[in-house]
């Protein structure tokens, strides 16, 4: 089982859509996938059309209760292959509450130990901030992403951001000390926009073996899609969106052949 966390501090930058689109891609490609989101906004579980109430049948339940298996918490989507982990709106207090404990930083990784068997992929929506919830999915994870929209106020923070990744993975394991585990996913990619892309690509350029080959372009597709609650896969399978996250779904599985991950 390989965990993915897709994060940025920022909001905005392409974070959910990547995470759904990913997982479902995943999905698709027949690996059994989870998808956890860890956003008390609850963006994923509301971008696929499911709706939680109730906190105890959300990630929630899981971090606040220590006691609570994940499997208790899991829900089918309308994908084959793609089940998630709901979010509510009880988990912005229930990460207040984790500041207080021991070991909190490894709370989720130690939750995934019991059905890694289960799933080939597990999914992570990060929160748009660097708090505790971050932390624990950074501790789980085997494999980064950093969706970075094409505008100049995407940069802002993205050092910061990186330098809290390597703190948290110098905490870890000897594998988990190079940054070979992390990419950034230009998104929002517009190509009439000539003067924005050559800055922002010049500003990345010291982090130019970090991004991936795949841009995910300026779609509206992909907002309709959120609007359907469905996958681009589902919703415009001939649409640019979804050529590129299926070219980007394939980075992934070539990730996993070569064992970069």
């Amino acid at each position: 089982m390989k965990v993915i966390s897709i994060l940025n501090q920022k909001g905005g930058t392409g974070k959910t859509t990547t995470a759904i689109n990913l997982s479902s891609g995943l999905a698709y490609n027949k690996k059994r996938v989870l998808l956890i989101d860890l956003d008390p906004q609850s963006h994923s579980t509301i971008g696929l059309g499911i709706e939680i109430d109730d906190p105890n049948l959300s990630i929630s339940k899981v971090l606040s209760n220590l006691g609570t298996p994940l499997d208790k918490v899991i829900t089918k989507t309308y994908i084959k292959n793609l089940d998630i982990i709901p979010s509510h709106i009880s988990l912005a207090r229930t990460a207040e509450q984790m500041y207080t404990r021991l070991y909190k930083e490894t709370t989720l990784e130690r939750a995934l130990k019991p059905i890694k068997k289960n799933y080939d992929y597990v999914i992570i929506d990060c929160p748009p901030s660097l708090g505790i919830l971050t932390i624990n999915a950074l501790f789980a994870s085997d494999f980064l992403i950093v969706p970075c929209q094409m505008s100049r106020y995407s940069l802002d923070g993205l050092s910061d951001l990186i330098d809290v990744v390597r703190a948290v993975k110098d905490t870890g394991n000897e594998r988990n000390k190079e940054m070979s585990y992390l990419r950034i996913l230009l998104t929002m990619f517009d190509v009439r926009n000539k003067v924005t892309n050559e800055f922002i690509l010049k500003e990345l350029e010291p982090f130019k073996d970090k991004i991936f080959k795949t841009m995910i372009m300026k779609n509206e597709a992909l907002n309709q899609a959120q609007i359907a609650q469905k996958s681009i896969f589902d919703f415009a399978p001939k649409s640019k969106g979804a050529e590129n996250y299926k070219e980007l779904t394939k980075e992934i599985l070539n990730y996993e052949q070569k064992k970069k991950f």
